[in-house]
């Protein structure tokens, strides 16, 4: 009794001890509450630094970063995090939750009576908005004092905020072990998974971690021990209040069921180059929903990597990447090299945005400004012959010259000369302007580039190019490339090529026949692709692009260190992996039928053309084939290629006038000298129309066919060395041609003599197909040619004398 006896006494003078120390603390927090109720609204997230977390379209995990303060954290709605864990938080954290006002008096008298008192358990008694309140302000709560101050701020955030908020701020504030901080972070580390996908049994888990996150951290072997403990405990609680709300589950499943839980080491990295992209975009904080397919993405890796070993011999190492889906723009698959992490190749450089020569990649947009300007359509016949231009001399890849070859032809056997021909041709816009319209950045003046534009004598990333091969399929709109996972709604377009001119350089890539893929491949049908190759100057770098269906694909292969592979051709290198990777891609009939289909709005007309010339066929012609060509604007004339020559029964020489019963009309086919001399040196002979019998009138022998002028061209400045001596100022079919300019001009196939004039000054006589030198003189020169037959022609140049 004795002890009994003092040990209330002890009792009764500690709580009036007590009593005394709380009297001014309470003073203190009555006064605190009400400066806090007069105090503005805080803000919640003040100095909340976030990581970013990226997704693919499938919306599985591509990458998650540390925030700049190294911890995983990431924000998350109220509404994306599954009602499981926020009921099973408020039954293990705080059940009366919704019930008090920030501070629950009953479990802080019960803490103090049964911790204090009674000497017993330590019981929490901190509620979610006290928990928050310390997270939020950084409250040292081990002290009397601290307590008080959570106590005032969660009844401040309690007078400011609902109960949805301060839930919502509670699960982004959390611990949840080590670094890791914030349901959403949590729940992707340990479970893979969203917050708002978490199943009963990991939601439980995760809701004992913060009260001790460094004793329950899954992050240890003991760390899991002690959660599985916690886990029990909340498992129990949980089966015996919420049975009924869970009946599928059943009341052993959480128990028996080991939880796995993953390592920061096994967060994924996929798509580096793309990850690292979209931080370059200042897309660093929060959560990204990309519209990147990663099964797509994996497919490409690995397809990327088998082709590289095979390659192996030829010293081909490093490749990029870049797939969209035309109709939106969306980046379906992005490789910005074979291995983000292989030192050997450079593998973080990335490929997909790193600025390369395009090579021969760009000649499809020479042409398709030249069907716009009228200067072509697709059978258009053009020359494939040797050119000067200045002091520029294109050449063709293979050092040869086909002669006539129509346009369609000439751009799909990617020949050099007559894409020269056409940019040189371009106006309003010019390549350049055009290039400049599309955003692809041009540093220096158009005069640095000058015609090698068309040849790739320029640097474009792979994003860039991708998005003007999408222009052919949408209808001539330029757009961005988007990495949304939903369409951009303000993805603005801006036309830059007519529909109609988008749409027959697309017909005419279409007509590059495919690769082959293995020795079934001729039994099976393959889906339509419009595509074109490019090789770098010295072997630098190997193009494949192309559209099928609703993809646009580029095909980068190379060294970043821009060393030479004379293995690196578009054609043999990265064709086979374009169409190896066109072949992974879904197949749709009526994507591929919509693209390659003119839609009726197009001003677009097919008519039957000559097959030899590319124009309408004359009566002469022999045989015809469709073409399209755009009304009002495509370059269409009646052929004369093919002409009735009368001949003289008797003799077989040509007459002047057609007399029945004395002569015949036989059809002869009159080319431009140029084209003309190119098809011998071709080995093409052709039946050429005999000698006249006898001379006939002038008003019987005209030109159908004027001259044109090849060299030099018109309003270009030409720069000569004059010679220490000059002995004259005419022309010399020989002689001093590094001083000199070329003159060359195209003729009639009737034309046997032409003369050259500068400013009506005569220099000289040529056959057809021969080239005149000049010396050149200073300043404005007009340069005429006049055949035989009557045609005549000129240009106007200007000429600068070298001060070396």
């Amino acid at each position: 009794m004795t002890v009994q006896k003092r040990q209330s006494g002890w009792r009764s003078q500690f709580k009036w001890l007590m009593y005394w120390l709380l009297l001014p603390a309470g003073t203190l927090l009555l006064l605190a509450v009400l400066l806090f109720a007069v105090s503005a609204k805080p803000d919640l997230y003040a100095g909340y630094q976030q990581g970013s977390a990226y997704f693919a379209a499938n919306g599985e995990l591509l990458s998650l970063q540390l925030a700049d303060d190294q911890r995983y954290r990431l924000k998350l709605p109220l509404a994306d995090i599954a009602p499981v864990i926020q009921r099973a938080t408020l039954l293990y954290e705080d059940r009366k939750f919704y019930q008090h006002f920030g501070v629950d008096f009953t479990a802080i008298a019960r803490a103090f009576w049964q911790g204090v008192l009674k000497n017993g358990r330590r019981q929490g008694a901190s509620t979610i908005s006290m928990q928050l309140a310390r997270l939020r302000f950084k409250l040292n709560t081990h002290t009397i004092a601290g307590k008080l101050q959570q106590v005032g701020y969660a009844l401040y955030l309690e007078r400011h905020f609902s109960k949805a908020e301060l839930l919502e701020a509670y699960f982004n504030y959390a611990p949840y072990g080590g670094n890791i901080e914030g349901v959403a972070a949590a729940s992707l580390i340990y479970f893979g998974k969203e917050a708002s996908e978490l199943t009963l049994p990991e939601a439980i888990a995760l809701s004992v971690i913060p009260q001790n996150p460094n004793q329950r951290s899954p992050l240890s072997r003991t760390g899991q021990q002690q959660l599985e403990l916690a886990r029990q405990r909340l498992t129990a609680i949980w089966q015996q209040q919420t049975e009924q709300s869970a009946p599928s589950a059943g009341p052993s499943l959480p128990l028996n069921l080991p939880l796995h839980y993953l390592s920061r080491a096994d967060i994924p990295q996929q798509a580096p180059h793309f990850i690292n992209q979209l931080r370059s975009q200042r897309q660093q904080r929060g959560r990204f929903y990309t519209s990147l397919q990663l099964p797509l993405q994996q497919r490409f890796e690995q397809q990327l990597s088998r082709y590289l070993q095979r390659q192996q011999a030829t010293g081909i190492n490093n490749g990029s990447v870049l797939l969209i889906k035309r109709s939106t723009m969306q980046i379906q698959a992005w490789l910005g090299s074979a291995d983000f992490n292989n030192e050997t190749i450079a593998g973080q450089v990335d490929g997909v945005t790193a600025a390369r020569s395009p090579g021969s990649a760009l000649k499809p947009f020479v042409y398709a400004l030249a069907l716009q300007q009228g200067l072509i359509h697709p059978k258009t016949l053009l020359t494939d012959l040797p050119r000067r231009y200045g002091s520029f001399n294109p050449e063709n890849f293979d050092r040869q010259f086909s002669g006539p070859v129509s346009a369609t032809t000439a751009l799909i056997n990617s020949r050099n000369l007559p894409a020269v021909q056409l940019q040189a041709q371009l106006q309003q816009p010019d390549f350049y302007q055009w290039l400049n319209a599309a955003g692809v950045p041009l540093a220096q003046p158009a005069s640095h580039y000058g015609l090698a534009l068309v040849l790739g004598g320029m640097e474009l990333n792979m994003a860039q190019l991708v998005q003007l091969y999408a222009m052919l399929g949408n209808g001539g709109k330029w757009q961005a490339v988007s990495w949304q996972q939903q369409p951009a709604q303000t993805n603005q377009s801006q036309s830059l090529l007519s529909p109609e001119a988008a749409f027959l350089t697309l017909d005419m890539l279409r007509q590059h026949p495919g690769l082959q893929r293995g020795a079934l491949s001729e039994l099976t049908s393959q889906p339509p692709v419009a595509w074109k190759t490019g090789t770098s100057y010295a072997f630098r770098d190997a193009w494949a692009v192309g559209l099928s269906g609703d993809y646009v694909l580029a095909v980068w292969l190379g060294n970043f260190d821009g060393s030479s592979n004379p293995n690196l051709v578009g054609r043999s290198a990265a064709g086979p992996l374009f169409f190896e990777l066109l072949a992974l891609l879904p197949q749709n009939q009526q994507q591929d039928q919509q693209l390659f289909s003119p839609a009726a709005s197009l001003n677009l007309t097919k008519v039957a053309l000559c097959s030899r010339s590319g124009d309408l066929p004359n009566k002469y012609c022999p045989q015809t084939e469709p073409g399209w060509f755009i009304p009002g604007v495509s370059p269409i004339k009646v052929s004369d290629v093919h002409r009735a020559v009368p001949v003289e029964i008797q003799s077989g020489l040509r007459a002047c006038l057609h007399q029945p019963g004395v002569t015949k009309l036989n059809v002869f086919e009159f080319w431009p000298s140029d084209i003309s001399s190119a098809m011998r040196q071709a080995g093409i002979m052709l039946a050429s129309a005999p000698r006249y019998a006898k001379p006939c009138p002038a008003n019987l022998r005209r030109s159908t066919q004027p001259p044109q002028i090849r060299s030099p061209q018109p309003g270009l400045t030409y720069v000569i060395s004059q010679p220490d001596q000059q002995k004259h100022q005419g022309g010399t079919t020989q002689g001093a041609k590094q001083q000199a300019i070329a003159l060359q001009a195209s003729f009639d196939g009737a034309v046997t003599r032409a003369h050259w004039f500068a400013d009506k000054r005569y220099l000289g006589a040529v056959a057809p197909g021969e080239t005149l030198f000049w010396q050149g003189q200073p300043g404005q020169v007009q340069l005429s040619v006049v055949d035989d037959l009557g045609g005549a022609t000129s240009v106007t140049i200007a000429i600068n004398v070298s001060s070396r």
